[in-house]
């Protein structure tokens, strides 16, 4: 069952559970939001497939500028969007497109990054053959390098350290749910401070982490091209391709332990102070799985976000990703429900071309259980 029939189920109880109790008010509420959940899921699943048509037609019949030199200033002068992929950790075994700009790293120059987070994630679910506890802390650093290889072009890589532990943020976590009054079975019963990690089928062992560990994660190559510079009307449009390799330990839950591939489109359209940004991305991941016999599909993810510049140095970002996942029919939200989260960042810039960012995210549209429960970030670099 996939994941539309699986909401669609869960309502379709509480359904008739509010028709016994004849509460007519409830009922009604209960079909309207499934309703507007599977059509929104449905829709942006067709929008993303929908897009490289799209912009193929927007092209033919309103194309923006040639290529031209790549601008200096324009480079450095904007950061966004937050670059940041989802931090659950069964998702960062998998292929994460970054969210990134249009822009290229102009020719022969390098764009140099250290995405630090910390991530407190708590989730037990189980189903009739799955079962999953992930009661964890993650501090992780990702190396990413840019460099403008022609113009138009640029080639890069990712590089991710994690380290598993107990953590800091259980217990204020607990208390700002118990306060804002929604605090989760799960959180109340937790016991803060300690680390488990495992996804079942059956009596198989699919991932796990022993906690208190630290290793590094996989390799991520990556390729961007700018097809079309902005226009009067029409935005940057730029194409990228990624291949994940396995250099992480699968049996520690650091990597998949196999290829993934992926590519997407990113558009840009910057109006005086204030940039737009859309990504829209699909995975293909390799057969990680397939001995338990689970069975992995593409998956999708899209971003919108903005940047507003109140300084030449100082802007503030905010965006919303969307991410899909790649198991499918397995009853658990953890591994099957799409996930929405929302992410607010500042950056500051120096003139040398010495950037940071410091922000928050966190899941929404009730993607509480279907992921990570919140994301710190700090990331540091500089353009050179």
């Amino acid at each position: 069952m996939n994941e539309a029939g699986v909401e669609r189920a869960r309502y379709i109880q509480d359904f008739w559970t509010c028709a016994v109790k004849q509460d007519c008010v409830k009922r009604r509420l209960l079909v309207m939001n499934l309703n507007i959940q599977i059509f929104c899921q449905n829709a942006m699943r067709c929008f993303i497939r929908c897009v490289p048509c799209c912009v193929g037609v927007f092209l033919l019949f309103h194309p923006g500028d040639a290529l031209c030199e790549d601008s200096d200033k324009d480079w450095k002068r904007r950061s966004g969007p937050i670059p940041i992929a989802n931090q659950t950790p069964v998702q960062l075994l998998f292929l994460q497109p970054v969210p990134d700009r249009a822009d290229t790293v102009p020719k022969g120059h390098t764009s140099a990054r250290l995405n630090t987070t910390i991530t407190n994630t708590l989730v037990s679910q189980s189903s009739e053959h799955y079962s999953a506890t992930i009661d964890t802390e993650m501090v992780r650093t990702s190396l990413e390098m840019s460099h403008g290889l022609l113009t138009g072009l640029e080639i890069g890589l990712s590089f991710p350290v994690a380290h598993y532990y107990g953590g800091i943020l259980d217990r204020p976590i607990r208390e700002v749910e118990r306060l804002s009054g929604k605090i989760r079975t799960v959180r109340r019963e937790e016991d803060p401070g300690h680390v488990t990690y495992f996804v079942k089928k059956g009596k198989h062992v699919l991932i796990s982490n022993p906690g208190n560990s630290t290793g590094i994660g996989d390799l991520v190559l990556r390729a961007k091209a700018r097809v079309w510079d902005e226009g009067n009307d029409s935005p940057r449009l730029s194409v990228r391709l990624a291949v994940k390799l396995p250099t992480g330990d699968e049996d520690r839950a650091f990597s998949s332990g196999e290829v993934d591939w992926g590519a997407g489109l990113l558009l840009q359209k910057d109006w005086g102070k204030m940039s737009l940004f859309f990504n829209g991305d699909v995975v293909f991941p390799g057969e990680a799985f397939d001995y338990a016999g689970v069975s992995l599909r593409e998956f999708y993810s899209a971003m919108v976000g903005v940047e507003y510049g109140f300084t030449s140095r100082f802007s503030i970002l905010a965006q919303l990703n969307w991410i899909t996942k790649p198991f499918e029919g397995t009853g658990l939200e953890l591994l099957d429900r799409r996930i929405w989260e929302f992410l607010i960042g500042v950056n500051y810039r120096t003139e040398t071309g010495v950037f940071f960012q410091a922000g928050g995210m966190e899941d929404v549209f009730s993607s509480e259980e279907a992921g990570a429960d919140v994301t710190f970030f700090l990331n540091a670099g500089i353009n050179f």
